[in-house]
């Protein structure tokens, strides 16, 4: 937030920069909470100079129920740079945010929850620009492993969302999840950029950085953190067979699945087309796109997996508005199908 200025009793205006001045991707993300001493409707205009107003605002009147705000009660400007958003306030307060808040308190929980699954252990494996750790769930070593990172860009919340959905699945008691893990570890780095969540930034880390253009490059403690541990597990035979990067996107009102190309050779082979020709089959209606590329010359997640290992690396995209009952409705069935398909892979 970079201005603040009450225009009258019953409304404000509000001014949000940009995280730092190398953002490539802009795009606003807010956060406050507003409150008044007596019941109003308080007009909120949000000014948005460096970016546009990509994520529809979410209410809460505590910060962990949140509902989107009504289309009634929201007017974008034609060219997206401002927002006026009208709410009901009172003494008890209102949070309007960007997106749901999921702070290091929902990650310190979620952490809890992780180690206190019978096969998982919790570490610390490094420390971020302003030292806060980067954690790792992981099973017991085994030959092969499933590598599943989150949080890359602090903004992407339903993608957030959608890996502890997805995470729970393969953690649970299911015969199918069980046999996935006597034969697979897990490798589990929910929050890869505790400073960007922690600063309230859409992209970068605290090092001016989109730490998913750091891959192969490792200039940054929390890339450079998995970097040590990838070699770590190589020198002790655990070789990495699927990896998925948790994001959310404005390009689709449900999932994208940015994979491989068909023709490009990866072990296990074919898997992408495998898991989205087997999750088509289950979900119906339900609509996402599998959106196969050529590798490119970003130094992405994606690309670094698939050029070290090649296997399949995939970015597993949420939309930003997409309805949360639908992530907690048909998660399952990504997940299932990807255990599916991997159990059956030689």
């Amino acid at each position: 937030m970079d201005h603040c200025e009450f225009t009258s009793e019953n409304s404000v205006e509000l001014t949000f920069r940009n995280e730092d001045f190398r953002v490539s991707d802009a795009f606003a993300w807010f956060a406050f909470r507003i409150a008044a001493r007596d019941s109003r409707d308080v007009d909120i205009k949000m000014h948005f100079p460096d970016a546009y107003a990509r994520f529809w605002p979410k209410l809460s009147r505590d910060g962990e129920e949140w509902v989107s705000a009504s289309e009634d009660d929201v007017e974008r400007s034609e060219i997206g740079k401002s927002m006026t958003l009208t709410v009901p306030v009172d003494e008890t307060g209102m949070w309007i945010s960007a997106q749901e808040l999921l702070t290091e308190t929902y990650y310190d929980n979620w952490l809890a929850q992780l180690d206190a699954h019978y096969e998982l252990r919790t570490s610390e494996i490094g420390r971020s620009n302003q030292d806060r750790p980067i954690w790792l769930a992981h099973t017991a070593d085994k030959p092969e492993a499933i590598v599943l990172i989150g949080r890359q860009h602090p903004a992407e919340v339903p993608g957030a969302i959608a890996m502890r959905e997805f995470v729970d699945v393969v953690l649970g008691s299911s015969e199918l999840a069980r046999e996935f893990r006597s034969r697979y570890m897990l490798l589990i780095l929910p929050l890869m950029n505790p400073d960007g969540v922690a600063n309230g930034h859409a992209r970068h880390n605290a090092g001016l950085t989109d730490i998913n253009r750091d891959w192969g490059l490792f200039t940054q403690p929390e890339t450079q953190s998995v970097a040590a541990l990838l070699d770590q597990l190589e020198e002790r035979g655990v070789t990495p067979r699927l990896m998925l990067d948790f994001h959310a996107t404005k390009m689709s009102p449900t999932m994208i699945f940015y994979t491989q190309m068909p023709e490009d050779e990866t072990s296990p082979e074919r898997f992408a087309t495998n898991w989205m020709t087997q999750v088509d089959g289950r979900v119906g209606k339900f609509e996402f796109t599998h959106d196969p590329r050529p590798p490119s010359g970003l130094d992405n997640t994606k690309n670094y997996f698939f050029s070290r290992y090649g296997i399949p690396a995939i970015t597993y995209e949420i939309g930003d508005e997409i309805d949360r009952e639908a992530i907690h409705e048909y998660t399952p069935a990504f997940a299932e199908e990807m255990m599916r398909v991997m159990l059956e892979s030689d």
